[in-house]
């Protein structure tokens, strides 16, 4: 499982509505506060490839400008970071100032 916190710069015209309303339709993300054209948004995927998809379908969606990814945990795969009974984590933090 993956979790992360984005923030996406909506643009400055109409397209920025129809992309706040298809993020919000979205079962994968929960929106927070929006302070002017930046949107914070937490993303909750099954994994690693499927965070960067969705990371990917954001970039270039309609009405969105830019995303900022400013914090990832993730829930490794016992195969990929420890034994059977240890199911580690990792965790990345990331701010632009």
């Amino acid at each position: 499982m993956s979790i992360s916190g984005l923030v996406v710069t909506l643009s400055d015209n109409s397209l920025a509505d129809a992309a706040t309303a298809a993020l919000a339709a979205d079962p994968r993300l929960t929106l927070g506060g929006q302070f002017g054209r930046r949107l914070a948004i937490v993303a909750d995927t099954p994994g690693v490839a499927s965070d960067r998809d969705l990371w990917d379908q954001l970039r270039t969606m309609p009405g969105i400008t830019n995303v900022d990814v400013t914090y990832v945990h993730l829930d490794a795969d016992p195969g990929e970071n420890g034994s059977p009974g240890d199911p580690g984590t990792a965790e990345v933090h990331h701010a632009h100032p």
